[in-house]
């Protein structure tokens, strides 16, 4: 049964990669990006975000069968990471839950990362939290390289809090998370260019398989969650990752 289904990062990599998926298994896709997509708006902003959901409500009549948010910067400056990477996609889920509540399978799926397990700034993973995009940007500290993976460790811990609440998983609304590792996109286009950023790679998500991702191979676990085929999974992030999580935590975390 063909279902609407609203993609953020739609533009390029991993959201695009979803969105054409979708698309050919004839489901309506609406792309929300900068630029190249059905609603073109900024997430980094109040205005965006807001522009986005009207958008999507409009186009859709009010009625989404799920969200999946992909949209999120890396190697940018920290304070955009931050205001798309987490502010900007739990706006677009919060203001859109109640689009979906009509849906018989209705479902949410953000794009977490690999690099939440890696070493995060704690006050800033708590500032995201507690919803203050003000003082998320305060605990940015100067230099810091931990940003991303602190938004996307904000992001897990989220779902993880969110998903068995009323009105997501009490209201039949299924909320789950993909965990890629490195991925072949425009965002990561610059560290594979350099032998620098090749060697970082390596240092940073050791691989048990013979290469990085590519955007379809991402795709299928998205459009899995975001299907009716996805039943009974709630407040998980799948990590999709080539081995990163399992080398580097071992049997720790199962």
């Amino acid at each position: 049964m063909a279902r609407t289904i609203l993609v953020t990062g739609s533009a390029s990599g991993i959201g695009k990669a979803t969105a054409q998926r979708l698309r050919d298994g004839g489901h309506r896709v609406i792309g929300v990006d900068l630029q190249k997509a059905e609603i073109m708006a900024d997430l980094a902003t109040e205005e965006g975000r807001q522009h986005a959901i009207s958008e999507a409500l409009a186009l859709t009549g009010g009625a989404l069968d799920a969200v999946i948010a992909c949209a999120g910067l890396a190697g940018a400056d920290a304070r955009a990471m931050v205001a798309v990477n987490y502010f900007g996609t739990l706006a677009i889920v919060d203001g859109l839950r109640n689009a979906l509540l009509d849906s018989e399978a209705p479902r949410v799926v953000i794009v977490s990362s690999s690099a939440s397990i890696l070493q995060t700034n704690g006050r800033l993973v708590e500032a995201c939290l507690a919803g203050d995009e003000p003082g998320a940007f305060a605990a940015i500290e100067e230099g810091d390289q931990l940003t991303y993976a602190s938004t996307k460790l904000a992001l897990s811990r989220w779902i993880r809090r969110a998903s068995p609440h009323p009105n997501w998983a009490g209201s039949g609304i299924l909320l789950n998370a993909v965990a890629p590792g490195t991925v072949h996109t425009p965002i990561t286009a610059p560290l594979f260019a350099t032998a620098e950023g090749r060697a970082l790679l390596a240092k940073a998500t050791p691989l048990a398989v013979a290469d990085y991702a590519q955007p379809d191979d991402i795709a299928p676990i998205l459009a899995f969650l975001a299907s009716p085929d996805c039943r009974y999974m709630v407040g998980q992030t799948i990590f999709v990752d080539g081995g990163v999580d399992v080398i580097l935590r071992g049997e720790t975390h199962i």
